[in-house]
């Protein structure tokens, strides 16, 4: 399935706009829509997204992504090919749990921020992934985690990032950002910088 050319009058249209509860996405083309997929609050949802291609999506304002789920329980993103973002974020999380497992997260040729940004924490895992930041990145971060702080819908703050690739093609960066606004137990192991 490939959804493309997503537009609405304010800026914020999405290959898909998940508002009900749960949502499962395989095998799915997202490019050039204002978000590839946008989700919003539902506390018991859960998000399964796995062996899609995320690519030039955004409206370049910095507030649209190529993913973009909102205060969830739970998201799995697996297996995926994220690149080529327009000012915004490969991976944007506020879920209260996140899983991103085994993707291709690069910036590439993009204009983006950060390649995954968990805006206000959650219990994550950040396992096995390419993650690389392009010479046009907006953002010296390649991951940020609660950089916009605490939110009473993410009762844990716990940090896993294991056998991760990451390449910074920018020039100087932090490679993980931890908020100061939280105190954070983060677990950062066997990765290659």
């Amino acid at each position: 399935v490939e959804l493309t050319g997503a537009t609405v009058p304010d800026q914020n249209g999405a290959g898909i706009r998940q508002e009900g509860k749960n949502l499962t996405v395989r095998n799915t083309y997202f490019h050039n829509n204002e978000d590839g997929i946008l989700a919003g609050d539902n506390d018991g949802s859960e998000i399964l997204i796995e062996g899609c291609e995320f690519a030039n999506n955004g409206f370049g304002d910095g507030y649209s992504h190529n993913l973009y789920i909102n205060h969830v329980a739970k998201l799995i993103f697996r297996y995926n090919y994220s690149h080529d973002c327009k000012e915004g974020h490969l991976v944007k999380s506020r879920a209260a749990e996140n899983h991103i497992l085994y993707n291709r997260l690069t910036q590439e040729n993009g204009s983006g921020s950060y390649e995954i940004d968990l805006s206000n924490g959650g219990r994550s895992f950040v396992i096995g992934n390419l993650i690389q930041q392009g010479p046009s990145s907006n953002n010296s971060n390649l991951i940020s985690y609660a950089g916009e702080g605490a939110n009473p819908k993410n009762p844990s703050f716990e940090l896993f990032v294991v056998n991760n690739t990451f390449v910074n093609q920018k020039g100087p960066g932090t490679f993980v950002n931890i908020g100061g606004a939280v105190d954070v137990p983060a677990v950062i192991r066997n990765n290659v910088f």
